[in-house]
């Protein structure tokens, strides 16, 4: 995989974007099992406007950074950034699942972070969640599913109108105009 400078410098501002929104304006709910942020959303757009190998690396070193600047008072779980780094892989391969063109962009991102939140936040993050915690992880699951009932719609909102209005801008620089 070969990145354009271009493609690293809009890496490492999403990167920057997700620490922040992530561990600066977050906050945490039921007893540390839920997070509500917008530090995911950055993660999505990465994959979506550059694909799963720059997606997965966004979601990667914002977990690593994050949990180097706030862990929120738990230990580096491997599940955790595993959870991150499918995020901004999963999204791209569903969208291209679903044929990577505009026609019905917003269908593909609802897909998109559906499929995403079922693989890392309702299973990975709440079974890493459940290990730092030593809590049965059947115990955190109903908790964790309310609360991504209420956030894959905002994530979804949010990263199509991000996606909508950054789209053009990626393609018409990608092209060298």
């Amino acid at each position: 995989m070969k990145l354009k400078t271009r493609q690293v410098i809009h890496a490492g501002l999403l990167v920057a974007i997700s620490v922040v929104l992530t561990r600066f304006a977050s906050f945490m709910l039921a007893g540390n099992t839920i997070r509500v942020t917008f530090g995911t959303i950055p993660i999505y757009i990465a994959g979506l406007l550059f694909g799963p190998a720059v997606g997965g690396l966004v979601g990667g070193v914002s977990d690593f950074l994050g949990v180097t600047i706030n862990n929120f008072g738990s230990i580096p779980a491997p599940h955790l950034l595993l959870a991150s780094v499918a995020r901004g892989v999963i999204p791209p391969l569903v969208v291209r699942v679903l044929g990577n063109n505009d026609r019905n962009m917003h269908i593909k991102v609802v897909a998109a972070i559906v499929m995403t939140e079922l693989v890392s936040g309702l299973w990975l993050t709440t079974w890493g969640l459940a290990w730092i915690n030593n809590v049965p992880f059947m115990v955190l699951l109903p908790t964790r599913a309310i609360a991504l009932v209420i956030q894959i719609p905002v994530y979804s909102m949010f990263t199509y109108a991000m996606i909508a209005k950054l789209r053009f801008y990626v393609t018409l620089h990608q092209v060298g105009r």
